[in-house]
Protein backbone atom coordinates (compact mmCIF):
# COMPACT_ATOMS: atom_id res chain seq x y z
CA UNK A 1 0.00 0.00 0.00
CA UNK A 2 1.87 2.85 -1.16
CA UNK A 3 1.54 6.24 0.23
CA UNK A 4 0.31 7.92 -3.10
CA UNK A 5 -1.75 5.03 -4.09
CA UNK A 6 -5.77 4.93 -3.99
CA UNK A 7 -5.60 2.11 -1.83
CA UNK A 8 -3.92 4.26 0.98
CA UNK A 9 -6.22 7.24 0.70
CA UNK A 10 -9.13 5.87 0.93
CA UNK A 11 -7.35 3.34 4.31
CA UNK A 12 -6.05 6.63 5.53
CA UNK A 13 -9.61 8.77 5.26
CA UNK A 14 -11.21 5.57 6.93
CA UNK A 15 -9.04 5.55 9.67
CA UNK A 16 -8.74 9.58 10.45
CA UNK A 17 -12.40 9.12 10.61
CA UNK A 18 -12.25 6.82 13.55
CA UNK A 19 -9.37 8.28 14.66
CA UNK A 20 -11.03 11.93 15.29
CA UNK A 21 -14.65 10.59 16.68
CA UNK A 22 -12.45 8.72 19.60
CA UNK A 23 -13.22 11.07 22.50
CA UNK A 24 -10.78 8.78 24.56
CA UNK A 25 -7.23 8.78 24.56
CA UNK A 26 -7.37 4.26 24.79
CA UNK A 27 -9.23 4.32 22.33
CA UNK A 28 -7.31 6.36 19.61
CA UNK A 29 -3.93 3.74 20.84
CA UNK A 30 -6.52 1.16 19.55
CA UNK A 31 -7.74 2.88 16.74
CA UNK A 32 -3.91 3.61 15.53
CA UNK A 33 -2.48 -0.07 16.36
CA UNK A 34 -5.75 -1.29 13.78
CA UNK A 35 -4.52 1.26 11.18
CA UNK A 36 -0.93 -0.28 11.55
CA UNK A 37 -2.43 -4.00 11.53
CA UNK A 38 -3.76 -3.29 8.52
CA UNK A 39 -1.16 -1.19 6.54
CA UNK A 40 1.42 -3.75 7.72
CA UNK A 41 -0.73 -7.09 7.25
CA UNK A 42 -2.15 -5.76 3.55
CA UNK A 43 1.44 -5.65 2.24
CA UNK A 44 2.12 -9.50 4.11
CA UNK A 45 0.00 -10.89 6.46
CA UNK A 46 1.72 -13.77 7.39
CA UNK A 47 4.56 -11.16 8.77
CA UNK A 48 1.75 -10.17 11.67
CA UNK A 49 3.25 -12.83 13.45
CA UNK A 50 7.12 -11.93 13.70
CA UNK A 51 6.56 -8.10 14.35
CA UNK A 52 3.90 -8.72 17.31
CA UNK A 53 6.68 -11.31 18.51
CA UNK A 54 9.36 -8.74 18.54
CA UNK A 55 6.49 -6.44 20.64
CA UNK A 56 5.58 -9.35 23.02
CA UNK A 57 9.22 -9.87 23.98
CA UNK A 58 10.04 -5.70 24.73
CA UNK A 59 6.63 -5.78 26.60
CA UNK A 60 7.53 -8.63 28.78
CA UNK A 61 11.24 -7.90 29.19
CA UNK A 62 10.95 -4.40 29.93
CA UNK A 63 8.55 -5.38 32.64
CA UNK A 64 10.50 -7.78 34.00
CA UNK A 65 13.77 -5.23 34.13
CA UNK A 66 11.24 -2.95 36.20
CA UNK A 67 10.01 -5.61 38.71
CA UNK A 68 13.71 -7.44 39.12
CA UNK A 69 16.38 -4.29 38.15
CA UNK A 70 18.32 -7.00 36.72
CA UNK A 71 19.58 -6.62 33.42
CA UNK A 72 18.95 -10.27 31.75
CA UNK A 73 15.41 -9.96 30.99
CA UNK A 74 16.88 -6.63 28.38
CA UNK A 75 19.95 -8.57 27.57
CA UNK A 76 17.79 -11.43 26.67
CA UNK A 77 15.65 -9.43 24.93
CA UNK A 78 18.37 -7.59 22.70
CA UNK A 79 20.08 -10.63 21.24
CA UNK A 80 16.56 -12.55 20.60
CA UNK A 81 15.82 -9.39 18.36
CA UNK A 82 19.68 -9.37 16.79
CA UNK A 83 19.38 -13.05 16.32
CA UNK A 84 15.79 -12.49 14.13
CA UNK A 85 17.13 -9.77 12.15
CA UNK A 86 20.65 -11.51 11.61
CA UNK A 87 18.21 -14.92 10.56
CA UNK A 88 15.90 -12.83 8.22
CA UNK A 89 18.68 -10.52 6.88
CA UNK A 90 22.12 -11.83 7.00
CA UNK A 91 22.05 -15.75 7.42
CA UNK A 92 22.78 -16.28 3.50
CA UNK A 93 24.99 -13.80 3.18
CA UNK A 94 27.78 -14.99 5.94
CA UNK A 95 27.12 -18.99 5.00
CA UNK A 96 28.19 -17.89 2.17
CA UNK A 97 31.08 -16.07 2.63
CA UNK A 98 32.28 -19.05 5.20
CA UNK A 99 31.80 -21.42 2.42
CA UNK A 100 33.57 -19.31 0.25
CA UNK A 101 36.53 -19.30 2.51
CA UNK A 102 36.94 -22.90 3.38
CA UNK A 103 36.42 -23.73 -0.54
CA UNK A 104 33.43 -25.68 0.43
CA UNK A 105 30.18 -25.86 -1.70
CA UNK A 106 27.02 -23.63 -0.30
CA UNK A 107 24.16 -26.08 0.13
CA UNK A 108 22.80 -24.34 3.39
CA UNK A 109 21.27 -21.05 1.76
CA UNK A 110 17.64 -20.55 3.43
CA UNK A 111 14.72 -19.41 1.23
CA UNK A 112 13.82 -16.39 3.88
CA UNK A 113 11.43 -13.36 2.51
CA UNK A 114 13.14 -10.41 3.94
CA UNK A 115 10.13 -8.97 6.23
CA UNK A 116 9.28 -5.79 5.27
CA UNK A 117 10.52 -2.55 7.40
CA UNK A 118 12.45 -5.31 9.82
CA UNK A 119 15.34 -3.00 10.15
CA UNK A 120 13.70 -0.12 11.15
CA UNK A 121 11.03 -1.30 13.83
CA UNK A 122 13.61 -4.16 15.57
CA UNK A 123 16.02 -0.63 16.26
CA UNK A 124 13.16 1.20 17.44
CA UNK A 125 12.36 -1.66 19.32
CA UNK A 126 15.94 -1.65 20.63
CA UNK A 127 15.81 1.99 21.58
CA UNK A 128 12.99 1.55 23.74
CA UNK A 129 14.80 -1.46 25.40
CA UNK A 130 17.84 0.95 26.15
CA UNK A 131 15.71 3.69 27.18
CA UNK A 132 13.91 1.75 29.83
CA UNK A 133 17.36 0.38 30.97
CA UNK A 134 18.67 3.85 31.51
CA UNK A 135 16.02 4.83 32.96
CA UNK A 136 15.46 7.34 30.45
CA UNK A 137 11.39 6.23 30.15
CA UNK A 138 9.97 3.98 32.44
CA UNK A 139 8.84 0.33 30.96
CA UNK A 140 5.51 0.25 29.60
CA UNK A 141 2.68 -1.48 31.17
CA UNK A 142 -0.14 -1.00 28.26
CA UNK A 143 0.87 -3.43 25.40
CA UNK A 144 -1.49 -1.52 23.16
CA UNK A 145 0.40 1.77 23.90
CA UNK A 146 3.88 0.04 23.19
CA UNK A 147 2.44 -1.74 20.06
CA UNK A 148 0.97 1.55 18.47
CA UNK A 149 4.56 2.83 18.60
CA UNK A 150 6.75 0.03 17.68
CA UNK A 151 4.15 -0.61 14.25
CA UNK A 152 2.99 2.81 13.77
CA UNK A 153 2.32 2.63 10.17
CA UNK A 154 3.69 5.89 8.54
CA UNK A 155 7.15 4.95 9.92
CA UNK A 156 7.30 0.87 9.75
CA UNK A 157 8.33 0.90 5.94
CA UNK A 158 11.12 2.99 6.10
CA UNK A 159 11.57 5.08 9.25
CA UNK A 160 12.00 7.07 10.30
CA UNK A 161 13.79 5.58 13.15
CA UNK A 162 11.75 7.06 15.92
CA UNK A 163 13.25 6.85 19.75
CA UNK A 164 10.57 5.65 22.34
CA UNK A 165 11.47 8.84 24.67
CA UNK A 166 10.37 10.99 21.77
CA UNK A 167 7.38 9.25 20.53
CA UNK A 168 5.38 7.40 23.33
CA UNK A 169 4.93 10.58 26.11
CA UNK A 170 3.02 11.78 22.60
CA UNK A 171 0.48 8.64 23.28
CA UNK A 172 -0.42 10.14 26.40
CA UNK A 173 -2.89 12.61 25.09
CA UNK A 174 -6.19 13.58 22.85
CA UNK A 175 -5.35 13.96 19.53
CA UNK A 176 -7.49 16.07 17.36
CA UNK A 177 -7.15 16.31 13.40
CA UNK A 178 -6.79 20.15 13.59
CA UNK A 179 -6.74 22.27 10.51
CA UNK A 180 -3.33 24.02 11.30
CA UNK A 181 -1.87 20.36 11.06
CA UNK A 182 -3.32 19.25 8.06
CA UNK A 183 -2.27 22.69 6.27
CA UNK A 184 0.84 21.07 7.29
CA UNK A 185 0.72 17.80 6.53
CA UNK A 186 -0.21 18.45 2.98
CA UNK A 187 2.24 20.62 2.21
CA UNK A 188 5.24 17.96 3.84
CA UNK A 189 3.38 15.40 1.54
CA UNK A 190 3.30 16.92 -1.49
CA UNK A 191 6.83 18.31 -1.43
CA UNK A 192 7.77 14.42 -0.89
CA UNK A 193 5.70 12.95 -3.75
CA UNK A 194 7.13 15.65 -6.01
CA UNK A 195 10.71 14.41 -4.58
CA UNK A 196 9.78 10.90 -5.53
CA UNK A 197 7.07 10.46 -8.34
CA UNK A 198 8.74 13.62 -10.28
CA UNK A 199 12.21 13.53 -9.63
CA UNK A 200 13.61 10.41 -7.81
CA UNK A 201 11.60 7.75 -10.55
CA UNK A 202 12.55 9.92 -13.46
CA UNK A 203 16.35 10.01 -12.55
CA UNK A 204 15.94 6.01 -12.01
CA UNK A 205 15.64 5.58 -15.42
CA UNK A 206 18.83 6.60 -16.67
CA UNK A 207 20.36 5.63 -13.59
CA UNK A 208 19.14 1.79 -14.01
CA UNK A 209 20.11 2.00 -17.72
CA UNK A 210 24.04 2.72 -16.66
CA UNK A 211 24.05 0.22 -14.47
CA UNK A 212 22.44 -2.57 -16.47
CA UNK A 213 25.26 -2.55 -18.65
CA UNK A 214 28.52 -0.39 -17.22
CA UNK A 215 30.85 -1.85 -19.60
CA UNK A 216 28.77 -0.31 -22.77
CA UNK A 217 29.17 3.47 -21.53
CA UNK A 218 31.70 6.04 -21.47
CA UNK A 219 33.21 7.48 -18.24
CA UNK A 220 30.65 11.18 -18.80
CA UNK A 221 27.71 8.92 -18.49
CA UNK A 222 28.93 7.08 -16.10
CA UNK A 223 29.82 9.97 -13.91
CA UNK A 224 26.32 11.50 -15.01
CA UNK A 225 24.83 7.86 -13.33
CA UNK A 226 26.84 8.35 -10.15
CA UNK A 227 25.91 12.05 -9.81
CA UNK A 228 22.32 10.78 -10.92
CA UNK A 229 21.86 8.18 -7.64
CA UNK A 230 23.31 10.28 -5.67
CA UNK A 231 20.10 12.75 -6.73
CA UNK A 232 17.53 9.58 -6.94
CA UNK A 233 18.39 8.52 -3.30
CA UNK A 234 17.81 11.36 -2.09
CA UNK A 235 14.73 12.59 -3.54
CA UNK A 236 13.44 9.09 -3.31
CA UNK A 237 14.27 8.54 0.99
CA UNK A 238 13.68 12.18 1.93
CA UNK A 239 10.51 12.03 -0.28
CA UNK A 240 8.91 8.92 1.80
CA UNK A 241 10.36 10.46 4.90
CA UNK A 242 8.31 13.73 4.56
CA UNK A 243 5.27 11.72 2.93
CA UNK A 244 5.41 10.04 6.52
CA UNK A 245 6.01 13.03 8.86
CA UNK A 246 3.20 15.11 6.74
CA UNK A 247 0.66 11.68 7.20
CA UNK A 248 2.02 11.83 10.74
CA UNK A 249 1.41 15.84 11.29
CA UNK A 250 -2.30 15.16 10.08
CA UNK A 251 -2.66 13.10 12.92
CA UNK A 252 -1.23 15.69 15.16
CA UNK A 253 2.04 13.73 15.80
CA UNK A 254 5.06 15.64 15.57
CA UNK A 255 8.17 14.07 14.46
CA UNK A 256 11.52 15.12 13.25
CA UNK A 257 12.95 15.57 10.02
CA UNK A 258 15.40 13.17 8.48
CA UNK A 259 17.01 15.28 6.08
CA UNK A 260 18.21 18.75 6.24
CA UNK A 261 20.31 19.57 2.53
CA UNK A 262 23.14 17.05 3.38
CA UNK A 263 24.53 18.19 0.17
CA UNK A 264 25.66 21.06 1.70
CA UNK A 265 27.76 19.30 4.12
CA UNK A 266 31.36 21.01 4.61
CA UNK A 267 32.69 17.02 5.91
CA UNK A 268 31.75 13.72 7.14
CA UNK A 269 30.24 14.26 10.22
CA UNK A 270 28.61 17.45 9.12
CA UNK A 271 27.01 14.83 6.34
CA UNK A 272 25.75 12.30 8.59
CA UNK A 273 24.36 15.01 11.10
CA UNK A 274 22.12 15.86 7.69
CA UNK A 275 21.57 12.62 6.10
CA UNK A 276 19.08 10.07 7.55
CA UNK A 277 19.39 12.04 11.08
CA UNK A 278 17.18 9.16 12.57
CA UNK A 279 19.18 6.31 12.51
CA UNK A 280 22.80 8.37 12.57
CA UNK A 281 21.32 9.89 16.13
CA UNK A 282 20.64 6.36 16.86
CA UNK A 283 24.43 4.69 15.91
CA UNK A 284 25.46 8.15 17.68
CA UNK A 285 23.77 7.28 20.86
CA UNK A 286 23.99 3.74 21.22
CA UNK A 287 26.96 2.47 19.05
CA UNK A 288 29.94 5.14 19.61
CA UNK A 289 28.94 6.67 22.51
CA UNK A 290 28.65 3.17 24.44
CA UNK A 291 32.06 2.45 23.11
CA UNK A 292 33.14 6.07 24.58
CA UNK A 293 32.48 8.14 21.47
CA UNK A 294 35.58 11.22 21.77
CA UNK A 295 35.82 11.28 25.25
CA UNK A 296 38.42 8.49 25.07
CA UNK A 297 42.01 8.18 23.73
CA UNK A 298 42.47 9.90 19.58
CA UNK A 299 43.07 6.12 18.76
CA UNK A 300 40.28 4.89 20.38
CA UNK A 301 37.77 7.42 19.07
CA UNK A 302 39.02 6.24 15.52
CA UNK A 303 38.29 3.28 16.24
CA UNK A 304 35.42 3.95 17.19
CA UNK A 305 34.03 6.09 13.90
CA UNK A 306 35.66 2.64 12.13
CA UNK A 307 33.32 0.32 13.93
CA UNK A 308 30.35 2.83 14.07
CA UNK A 309 30.29 2.98 10.36
CA UNK A 310 31.14 -0.32 9.40
CA UNK A 311 28.19 -1.16 11.16
CA UNK A 312 25.53 1.25 9.90
CA UNK A 313 26.69 -0.18 5.98
CA UNK A 314 26.01 -3.64 7.50
CA UNK A 315 22.78 -2.27 8.62
CA UNK A 316 21.68 -1.57 5.24
CA UNK A 317 22.24 -4.62 3.88
CA UNK A 318 23.67 -8.22 3.24
CA UNK A 319 26.60 -7.42 0.82
CA UNK A 320 29.51 -6.64 0.45
CA UNK A 321 29.29 -3.63 -0.83
CA UNK A 322 27.58 -1.88 1.82
CA UNK A 323 29.87 -3.43 4.29
CA UNK A 324 33.35 -1.94 2.29
CA UNK A 325 30.78 1.41 1.39
CA UNK A 326 30.37 1.92 5.50
CA UNK A 327 34.04 1.46 6.10
CA UNK A 328 35.13 4.01 3.42
CA UNK A 329 33.00 5.94 5.48
CA UNK A 330 34.55 5.33 8.46
CA UNK A 331 37.76 5.52 6.71
CA UNK A 332 36.40 9.68 5.71
CA UNK A 333 35.42 9.82 8.87
CA UNK A 334 39.03 9.52 10.85
CA UNK A 335 40.72 11.71 8.22
CA UNK A 336 37.98 13.70 8.94
CA UNK A 337 38.17 13.91 12.77
CA UNK A 338 42.32 13.97 12.37
CA UNK A 339 42.17 17.30 10.42
CA UNK A 340 39.54 18.91 13.19
CA UNK A 341 41.51 17.66 16.05
CA UNK A 342 44.94 19.21 14.13
CA UNK A 343 43.01 22.47 14.94
CA UNK A 344 42.09 23.13 10.53
CA UNK A 345 38.72 23.76 11.49
CA UNK A 346 38.34 27.34 10.12
CA UNK A 347 38.37 28.01 6.70
CA UNK A 348 37.49 30.76 4.49
CA UNK A 349 36.74 28.53 1.57
CA UNK A 350 33.78 26.80 2.68
CA UNK A 351 32.47 26.16 -0.86
CA UNK A 352 35.38 23.88 -1.53
CA UNK A 353 34.55 21.60 0.97
CA UNK A 354 31.32 21.45 0.44
CA UNK A 355 32.80 20.00 -3.26
CA UNK A 356 35.27 18.69 -2.12
CA UNK A 357 32.74 16.26 0.39
CA UNK A 358 30.30 15.89 -2.16
CA UNK A 359 32.57 14.04 -4.28
CA UNK A 360 33.60 11.51 -2.05
CA UNK A 361 30.34 11.07 -1.21
CA UNK A 362 28.70 10.61 -4.85
CA UNK A 363 31.75 8.54 -5.53
CA UNK A 364 30.92 6.13 -2.79
CA UNK A 365 27.13 5.95 -3.63
CA UNK A 366 28.60 3.80 -6.84
CA UNK A 367 29.38 1.37 -4.11
CA UNK A 368 26.01 1.67 -2.46
CA UNK A 369 24.04 1.36 -5.76
CA UNK A 370 26.39 -1.66 -7.10
CA UNK A 371 24.86 -5.24 -6.84
CA UNK A 372 28.48 -7.15 -6.88
CA UNK A 373 32.12 -5.89 -6.96
CA UNK A 374 32.39 -6.92 -9.90
CA UNK A 375 29.74 -4.10 -11.46
CA UNK A 376 31.67 -1.75 -8.63
CA UNK A 377 34.94 -2.47 -10.36
CA UNK A 378 33.50 -1.71 -13.75
CA UNK A 379 32.01 1.55 -12.51
CA UNK A 380 34.93 3.01 -11.47
CA UNK A 381 36.97 2.01 -14.45
CA UNK A 382 34.54 3.18 -16.61
CA UNK A 383 34.44 6.51 -15.01
CA UNK A 384 38.25 6.31 -17.02
CA UNK A 385 36.88 5.68 -20.73
CA UNK A 386 36.70 7.68 -23.81
CA UNK A 387 34.53 5.48 -25.66
CA UNK A 388 31.69 3.76 -25.66
CA UNK A 389 28.00 4.67 -25.92
CA UNK A 390 27.67 8.28 -25.02
CA UNK A 391 24.08 8.72 -22.65
CA UNK A 392 23.09 11.90 -21.24
CA UNK A 393 19.52 12.18 -19.82
CA UNK A 394 17.73 15.34 -20.15
CA UNK A 395 16.00 14.63 -16.93
CA UNK A 396 19.41 14.31 -14.74
CA UNK A 397 20.92 17.32 -16.00
CA UNK A 398 17.53 19.68 -15.65
CA UNK A 399 17.11 18.43 -11.85
CA UNK A 400 20.84 18.64 -11.25
CA UNK A 401 20.79 22.40 -12.10
CA UNK A 402 16.92 22.57 -10.62
CA UNK A 403 18.98 20.73 -6.99
CA UNK A 404 22.09 23.05 -7.12
CA UNK A 405 19.59 25.88 -7.09
CA UNK A 406 17.95 24.68 -4.43
CA UNK A 407 20.94 24.32 -2.17
CA UNK A 408 22.38 27.31 -3.26
CA UNK A 409 18.78 29.32 -1.80
CA UNK A 410 19.07 26.78 1.37
CA UNK A 411 22.76 28.30 1.55
CA UNK A 412 21.97 31.68 1.56
CA UNK A 413 18.73 32.38 2.64
CA UNK A 414 18.51 29.72 5.51
CA UNK A 415 22.16 29.50 6.52
CA UNK A 416 22.11 26.36 4.96
CA UNK A 417 18.76 24.48 6.46
CA UNK A 418 15.72 23.02 5.25
CA UNK A 419 13.29 25.32 4.06
CA UNK A 420 9.97 23.99 5.06
CA UNK A 421 6.87 24.74 3.07
CA UNK A 422 3.81 25.47 4.88
CA UNK A 423 0.92 27.11 3.07
CA UNK A 424 -2.37 28.43 4.96
CA UNK A 425 -5.05 26.80 2.95
CA UNK A 426 -7.53 29.52 3.77
CA UNK A 427 -6.07 31.74 1.56
CA UNK A 428 -6.90 31.49 -2.30
CA UNK A 429 -3.83 32.22 -3.50
CA UNK A 430 -2.31 29.18 -1.60
CA UNK A 431 -5.36 26.98 -2.47
CA UNK A 432 -4.49 28.25 -6.17
CA UNK A 433 -0.86 27.20 -5.63
CA UNK A 434 -1.88 23.84 -4.35
CA UNK A 435 -4.14 22.78 -6.70
CA UNK A 436 -1.40 24.15 -9.73
CA UNK A 437 1.39 21.71 -7.57
CA UNK A 438 -1.03 18.99 -7.67
CA UNK A 439 -1.71 19.26 -11.25
CA UNK A 440 2.16 19.72 -12.49
CA UNK A 441 2.37 16.45 -10.09
CA UNK A 442 0.36 14.76 -12.42
CA UNK A 443 1.98 16.30 -15.33
CA UNK A 444 5.49 14.88 -14.75
CA UNK A 445 5.23 12.22 -12.44
CA UNK A 446 6.83 9.08 -13.68
CA UNK A 447 4.23 6.24 -13.93
CA UNK A 448 6.05 2.67 -13.67
CA UNK A 449 8.28 1.03 -10.92
CA UNK A 450 7.98 3.14 -8.11
CA UNK A 451 9.14 0.93 -4.93
CA UNK A 452 11.15 3.08 -2.29
CA UNK A 453 14.72 2.15 -2.14
CA UNK A 454 14.77 1.83 1.45
CA UNK A 455 11.97 -0.04 1.69
CA UNK A 456 14.41 -3.39 0.77
CA UNK A 457 16.74 -2.32 3.99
Amino acid sequence: MIFYSFSFLAFFLTMSLLFQFSAKIRRQRWVILLANILFYGYWDARLLGLLFGIIGACYISAIAYHKTQRKTPIAVCVVFCLSVLAVCKYSNFFVEAFCRSFGIANRFSLQIILPLGISFYIFQALSYLFDVKKAVIPAQTDFVKLAAYLSFFPLITAGPIVKARDFLPQLDRLHRIKKENVYRGISLFLMGLTKKVVFADRIAVAVNAVYQAPGAYDGISILLALIGYAMQLYCDFSGYSEMAIGIAAIWDFDLDRNFNMPYLAKNSSDFWNRWHISLSSWFREYVYFPMGGSRCARWKTYRNLLITMLLSGLWHGANWTFLIWGGLHGVVAVVSKVWTDSGKTKTRHAWACILLNNVVVVLLWGLFRADSLQEVLQIYTGLFRLNGVHYINVFVVVYLVLMVLGNLAAYYRNEGNAIEINLNLDRFRNKLIISVWIFLIVMFAYVGDSAFIYAQF
